[in-house]
C-alpha cells in the first residue's frame, strides 16, 4: 500500500503495536476526564514479554473492540496466569469486568492495579466505577487522590459531593474552582441550587419570576437506590416504552442526584416521547450543563434536541443540532 512501510517481522509489529497501546492508555483514561499524564508507560516495550502472553493480550484487545468482554476476560485472565502482577491486565479486567457488569471482580483488579502502581488512568477508572454504582464515600476518597494532581477533578468532585448532600464541601471545591479557573454558569447554578437546600424557604429571582423554594423543607433526603438499579429500571422500561414510569424513574432519582446529566437525558427522552417537546429541550440543556467529556451521552443528548425541535417544526434547530452530532 502506497505510503505505508511494511513491517516483514510479525514479533516486530507486535512489539510496536504494544508499546502503543502503553501510549494510548495514558492518553486516554476510562472515564472522562483527560488530564496531561505522565508518559513513563510509554517506553516499554514488549522485550520483556513471552509470545504467549502477546498472543493472548492482542486477542484481548481485538475481543474488547467488537465487545466480545467475556471472551477478552478470558484472554485477559490468561495473560494474568503468565504474569500475575502486571497491572496493565489489571487494569484492562477491570474495564471489561465493568462492561460485564461484574462489578465486585472490576474493583478487584482495578485495586490490585492502583497498588501496584497509582497511575491517574487506574485511579480514574476505579472514580468511575465507584460513581456508577453509587459508591460515594469510595468515589470521594478516589477523586480527592485525582484533584490533588489534576485540579480538573474537583469538578466531579462537586457532582459527588452534590449528590451525597455534603454540600458544604461542594461550596468549598466551587470556590476553589473558581478562584482557580474563573466562574461558571454551571458552578453558579449548582452553588444557587444547593444554597437553597441548606436553607429551605429561600427566595430565588429567576429572570422575571421570584419563586420561593420549598423542595428542601424536611432536610435532605437520603439516596435509597443506587444509580446503577434505577439505570437498570429505567432501561428495563423503555425496552416496553413506558416512558410514563420512565419519566417518574428519572425525577425521583434527580432529586437525590441532582448533578447526574444520564438522569437528565432520560427524562428528556421521556418527555419527548410523551410529546412534551419544550419541556424536553429545557431538561436537555440542564444535560448538557452536567456533562463532563462522555462523547456518547453527548451524542445521544443532541439526537433528542432533533426530535424535539423536528417535532416542533423547527428545522433550523434541529439541522444545528444534527450538526453537532460526531462519531
Amino acid at each position: 500500500m502506497q505510503g505505508l512501510k511494511r513491517i516483514h517481522n510479525f514479533d516486530e509489529m507486535r512489539r510496536k503495536v504494544f508499546t502503543i497501546w502503553i501510549a494510548t492508555v495514558a492518553f486516554f483514561p476510562a472515564w472522562g476526564q483527560e488530564p496531561a499524564l505522565a508518559m513513563e508507560s510509554a517506553d516499554v516495550t514488549t522485550e520483556e514479554y513471552t509470545d504467549d502472553f502477546q498472543e493472548h493480550f492482542f486477542e484481548a484487545l481485538k475481543q474488547k473492540g467488537i465487545e466480545n468482554y467475556q471472551r477478552a476476560a478470558e484472554e485477559l485472565l490468561r495473560c494474568k496466569k503468565l504474569d500475575a502482577g502486571n497491572e496493565v491486565v489489571d487494569y484492562e479486567l477491570g474495564r471489561v469486568y465493568i462492561k460485564l457488569r461484574q462489578y465486585d471482580r472490576a474493583e478487584a483488579h482495578l485495586l490490585h492495579a492502583v497498588e501496584k502502581k497509582a497511575e491517574l488512568w487506574y485511579l480514574d477508572a476505579l472514580f468511575g466505577l465507584y460513581e456508577l454504582q453509587g459508591e460515594i464515600d469510595k468515589a470521594v476518597a478516589v477523586g480527592e487522590r485525582l484533584a490533588r494532581s489534576d485540579s480538573q477533578y474537583k469538578e466531579n468532585l462537586v457532582r459527588i459531593f452534590m449528590d451525597a448532600g455534603r454540600y458544604e464541601d461542594a461550596l468549598l471545591l466551587i470556590k476553589e474552582l473558581n478562584a482557580e479557573l474563573g466562574r461558571s454558569e454551571l458552578r453558579e447554578r449548582q452553588q444557587l441550587w444547593m444554597e437553597t437546600r441548606m436553607n429551605p424557604g429561600t427566595v430565588i429571582k429567576t429572570g422575571e419570576e421570584t419563586v420561593k423554594d420549598t423542595a428542601a423543607e424536611g432536610g435532605v433526603s437520603e439516596s435509597k437506590d443506587n444509580l446503577e438499579e434505577t439505570y437498570r429500571r429505567i432501561g428495563e422500561y423503555k425496552k416496553i416504552f413506558n416512558f410514563g414510569e420512565v419519566l417518574a424513574l428519572a425525577e425521583r432519582a434527580l432529586e437525590d442526584f441532582p448533578a447526574q446529566p444520564a438522569l437528565y437525558y432520560h427524562k428528556a427522552t421521556a418527555l419527548n416521547r410523551l410529546k412534551k417537546h419544550g419541556e424536553a429541550l429545557e431538561v436537555l440543556q440542564a444535560a448538557l450543563d452536567y456533562l463532563i467529556d462522555d462523547r456518547q451521552l453527548e451524542n445521544d443528548i443532541y439526537r433528542e434536541f432533533v426530535i424535539a425541535y423536528n417535532s416542533l417544526g423547527n428545522d433550523r434547530k434541529a439541522e444545528e443540532y444534527a450538526g453537532k452530532i460526531r462519531n
